[in-house]
Formats: C-alpha cells, structure tokens, sequence
C-alpha cells in the first residue's frame, strides 16, 4: 500500500489512532467547516481560481500536518507518513451552484446541505497514501468572482474544531495577501514538502492522561433510554444545516443570564426537550455527549495556532422527569412548566451545567485534570474493541459539538487589492457509526448562529431529525402573532 511508503513523521497518539482506525474500517470518515468569504472589491478579483490556488499553497506551507497521512494498516506502531508533495489541483476542487445563493426562509442553504452530505460520505481511501487526507472544495454563483463558500473537509486524526477555524483563519489571510500584493504571483501547483518541518506533538506528549479511579456519574440507576438503532454498518451520513441570524439569538442569551446558565449549557438542553417531545412517552433518559477542548490545559506555545485534535468528551445524563420539576434558584420566575411558551430547558441546563464544572474541576491527586480519553490507552486494539459494538446498544442518546465564536484572524495586512471577509459559517461532520444517531455541531459567526445536523441513516426517523430541526429554527425565531388592524 502506497501510505507505508511514506517517510515516518512520528507515532500517532492514542487520540490520533481513534480517528484514523474508525476511519480504515469505515466507522467515522471525516469532519469539515464551511465558511462565507466575500471581497471588499469585487472589481478586483480577475481570476478567482488562480487566487484561491496561491492561497492554499501559504496554507500547506504554514501547516506542515496538511501533508501529514495516517498509518494504521498492517502495522502493530500508527504513525504519521509525510507526502513528499501535495497537487493544490488535486485537493482544490471548484463547484458551481445550479442558482444563485439564497438561504429559504426556514434558514436553509439545500445546495451546500448536499455537497456537504456527500463529502461527508467520501472518505479519503481513495489515493490513500499518495493523496492529502483534506481537501477544499470552492462552491460559487454562477459567473461570480468575488464572493464564495470554501467548505474544508480535513480527516478527524489531523484537525480539532480549533485547527478547522485556524485552517480557514490561514485561509482568509493568505486571499487577504495575495489580493493585496503589488506583485503578480503565478500558482505553482505542486507544494514539497520538507522532512525538517515538525507536526503537533500528540496529545500524550503533552498531557498525562490520568486515568480516574472514581469515573464521574457513575450512577447505576436503570432508566429506560433512547439511543436510536443498535450500532450498524454501513455508516451513511445524513446532513442538513441552519442558520440564523444572529441578532434572533439575543434574547435567548438574556435568557440564560435570567436563568443563570450558560448558552453552552442550555443549548444541548433545547435539543434534549425536541427530542422528548418527539420520542415516545415512556423514553425517560436522554444521555448527551459533550467534547470539549483541552487546548487551554496544554502549553500554549506548542498548540496555539497549531492544527492537530486536542479533545475529550463527557456525557450527561437528562431524565425527562427533570422537566417540569421547579428548580429552587428559579426563585422569583415565573414556573416554566406553567407557561405556554416555555420549552422547560432550564432544569436540564443547569444539570449539565454542573456536570461540566464537575469535569473541569475532576483531577489526580497529583493536579493534572483527569481526562475520558485516557481510557483508550488501556485499549491495545482499538479496531477490535470498535468492531465489538456492532449489533450493540449505542452509548449515547446525542452529540452537541458547540465551537462558540469563529474566530476572525487579526493579521489581516491593508492593501491596495480587495479585503477578503468572513461571513457565514457552518460547522459539519460525518456520522459516527458507533457513537449517538443525532449530532448537532454549533458556530457563530458576526452573520450568523450555525447549526449543522447529523445523523447515520436508519440510527434515527428522519421525521424526528426534521422536527428537531424545525423546532430549534421555531424556538430561536418563533412566528409573530398577527397583528389586528385598529377599527375606526
């Protein structure tokens, strides 16, 4: 095979080789962030494709794990192979919209819904070992050169949420320069690679990884749980987006302040109440699965501005009892359970809430926090133990994975060429074939509140997934009472 010829970079980590096995056997393929970018000067942009092919080549050169592949195959060591060389023709493909971009009226961008769908369904197999495992894809108008969308896809080993956003930081910046250059560049096309450029450490190099004596929420407690179909194969991915304005996200921001709880925490609790209202009544627990970063723990001058995955994950476990239940801090407001508006979050969202404290607070005697991932090191043959779950309950009810804010670059360099702007995002993933049958990735950026939806097909009814949907687009943007016109 053509990746074990590839000069070794260095072992994968316990993390890395997660991805990369679920990846070879075809359980997970890949994660993506798709990002509005539109110039300041439209008359200034002779040549899109051109431009666009200087800037990733910065790209790659500024990110040497973009040629970076992951080794899993016929070896007992993973590790990372090099490419000597990445074709920007190769990894950069351009799509032109069947009609000019509109978001409908329930948020919905459908053409970007089903290019994303199908990169999610692609896996990098093919030219394994001779292809970059990412790649960008250019959807334009019709005719249009000043503005576009560039979804990056990228495999999960090489890129956190964190490294998504910073590819496409490097991105913006490098259109940015390029525009603004009094020098006329030409796309050189093929990118080497030098064997001298280091990759991120892996996450056990950085971290020790305790692992806990005493898991969190250990709780025995049989409940009656909805986890969607048993883990199955094949792993199609199902995907919609929605996106907001931000400006209709206010209140509910004001909201959690009145309720003292975080956006982060009540956000996974307004998906949990969709899917009780759309689940039957005799489901009474929801286990939701929270990542997390654990960039903030690590030296920031190895992984600030570095891609690579930094994560770990927790579940909370939501009881639909807790709904209606008043809760002695919402002391002095009105009784959600009463009012007929109220989506009854608040109890769920202060129940995650304190369980993330509770994880951020959990560590060793020694002071290193205690992290879930660690209790893959005990697992010498990740592919078995993935294969074991097939035909098995899934762990897990739902996935949130919420970024907060797109980050915008503050290197921008002034020039006298057009300005390259960020405007909507959307954050996307394939489905996890052993992992909950519903994911909802969450970003927003200064034009938008992203939502993407996730889902393995058969794992879940797509009505319920429609429903939830529509229900988040309804609580965040409810329709407006019509008004009576005054009689004389």
């Amino acid at each position: 095979m053509a990746e074990h010829q590839l000069k070794k970079i260095r072992p994968l980590g316990k993390l890395e080789e997660i991805s990369a096995v679920a990846h070879h056997i075809e359980f997970f393929t890949n994660t993506g962030l798709s990002v509005h970018f539109k110039s300041s000067r439209p008359s200034s942009v002779p040549d899109l494709q051109q431009l666009i092919y200087i800037a990733v080549e910065d790209v790659i050169r500024l990110h040497p794990i973009l040629f970076a592949v992951p080794v899993v195959a016929d070896t007992k060591e993973p590790y990372w192979g090099r490419l000597p060389s990445i074709d920007v023709k190769q990894t950069v493909s351009f799509v032109e919209r069947s009609r000019p971009l509109t978001i409908d009226g329930e948020g919905r961008d459908r053409e970007l819904d089903a290019l994303l769908e199908n990169q999610h369904n692609t896996s990098f197999k093919s030219g394994y070992g001779t292809l970059p495992v990412w790649r960008l894809i250019i959807l334009q108008d019709p005719g249009v050169q000043h503005q576009f969308t560039a979804c990056f896809i990228a495999h999960h080993s090489m890129s956190d949420g964190t490294a998504l956003q910073l590819f496409q930081n490097s991105f913006q910046k490098a259109l940015c320069d390029a525009s603004s250059s009094s020098l006329q560049s030409k796309a050189e096309h093929i990118i080497l690679s030098n064997d001298d450029d280091p990759i991120a450490p892996s996450l056990e190099e950085l971290h020790p990884l305790p692992i806990p004596v005493d898991p969190l929420n250990a709780n025995t407690t049989v409940f009656n749980e909805w986890t969607g179909s048993p883990v199955q194969l094949p792993c199609k991915t199902r995907y919609v987006s929605l996106s907001l304005s931000p400006h209709i996200t206010k209140s509910f921001t004001q909201e959690c302040k009145r309720h003292k709880v975080t956006p982060t925490a009540a956000l996974p609790s307004v998906i949990a109440k969709l899917l009780y209202n759309n689940l039957p009544p005799i489901i009474e627990t929801l286990t939701c699965n929270l990542p997390v970063s654990l960039r903030p723990d690590l030296p920031p001058k190895v992984v600030d501005g570095v891609m690579g995955n930094f994560i770990d994950a927790f579940k909370v476990k939501l009881h639909r009892s807790d709904l209606c239940v008043r809760d002695s801090s919402d002391s002095g407001i009105a009784d959600s359970c009463s009012s007929s508006n109220s989506m009854e979050i608040w109890n769920h969202a202060r129940k995650i809430q304190e369980d993330t404290r509770r994880y951020f607070a959990n560590a060793s005697p020694s002071g290193e926090p205690y992290t879930n991932i660690a209790f893959f090191k005990l697992i010498p043959d990740l592919g078995a133990a993935l294969t074991a779950t097939l035909g098995k309950a899934r762990g897990e009810s739902f996935e949130v994975s919420n970024l907060g804010t797109f980050s915008q670059p503050t290197n921008l360099k002034a020039g006298p060429g057009p300005m390259w702007q960020a405007g909507k995002v959307i954050l996307s993933r394939c489905a996890y074939a052993a992992g909950g049958p519903l994911v909802v990735c969450v970003l927003s950026s200064d034009e938008n509140m992203g939502f993407g939806f996730t889902w393995q097909e058969g794992a879940v009814a797509d009505d319920i997934v429609e429903n939830v949907v529509n229900g988040v687009r309804m609580y965040f943007d409810p329709p407006q009472e019509p008004v009576e016109e005054d009689r004389l």
